[in-house]
């Protein structure tokens, strides 16, 4: 084995403890993969199958004790080589993206990042709604019955086309707000609940989601001048979705400085 297929099979086996050591790192690196099958050549399948059954499983414990134990880098290693770079790249930098960036910044209290999407800023109708919290709690739903004729031609092209991603996540308004109490009841009361907004107007569509009662304990922050714009930049850059509730959520969670 060469220095460069040495090097190409230990960044394929980082990769991999990584992705198996925190499932939350799912998500992004099937995103990466499913960039990667659009224009990956026939000979990349078999490396794709063995990522998406190392997502696939559930017993992350034991698939990190397998790979300490160096059989997952026996396993890889006839085909490490024909994983591109640049996909090596992207997993690596997406998963030390997320472990610098989870966990709250103050042991007194954990922010939680509301992001939504809606129909216009005029005829205002909740469309989707996110909350991402710094220790990588998420809240997702999409409202299922708001009036498609209020959506202006931005929301048509940039934000009705990204709808139903998550399969269970579209429900009646009534079902969303119930759900949302629900979610926000559960919430530890320690350390303290603190919902963040960079724009007054996702906090409007909560509240009124809510019929104005947010749950006793919860604390509001606007945070709008508090994101790193280049950071937020790096997100979309490596992981898309501008415009979609989760990711503009998740994205303000990662600048937020």
């Amino acid at each position: 084995m060469n220095k460069q297929d040495l090097q190409s099979l230990l960044m394929h086996q980082e990769a991999v403890r990584m992705v198996r050591a925190d499932p939350s790192l799912e998500a992004r690196a099937l995103e990466i993969l499913e960039r990667w099958d659009a224009v990956a050549s026939i000979r990349s399948k078999p490396l794709r199958d063995e990522w998406k059954r190392i997502i696939a499983e559930h017993d992350w414990k034991l698939a990190l004790e397998e790979s300490d134990r160096g059989q997952q880098l026996r396993q890889a290693s006839p085909l490490a080589s024909l994983l591109p770079e640049q996909v090596r790249l992207d997993i690596i930098q997406s998963a030390r993206a997320m472990h610098a960036s989870k966990g709250p910044r103050s042991p007194w209290k954990t922010r939680y990042f509301v992001d939504t999407e809606f129909t216009d800023f005029i005829d205002c109708q909740l469309i989707s709604l996110a909350i991402v919290s710094e220790d990588g709690t998420e809240f997702y739903g999409e409202v299922s019955d708001f009036e498609l004729s209020a959506c202006s031609q931005f929301v048509r092209a940039a934000v009705l086309p990204q709808l139903g991603q998550f399969p269970g996540r579209s429900m009646p308004a009534a079902q969303l707000r119930d759900e949302l109490i629900a979610w926000l009841l559960a919430v530890p009361a320690k350390p303290k609940r603190v919902l963040c907004f960079d724009y007054q107007g996702d906090f409007d569509l909560v509240l009124d989601l809510l019929d104005a009662e947010i749950p006793p304990g919860w604390k509001c922050e606007h945070v709008g001048g508090q994101l790193d714009m280049e950071r937020l930049e790096t997100y979309f850059r490596e992981h898309g979705g501008r415009h979609h509730a989760l990711h503009d959520a998740r994205a303000n969670a990662f600048a937020f400085r």
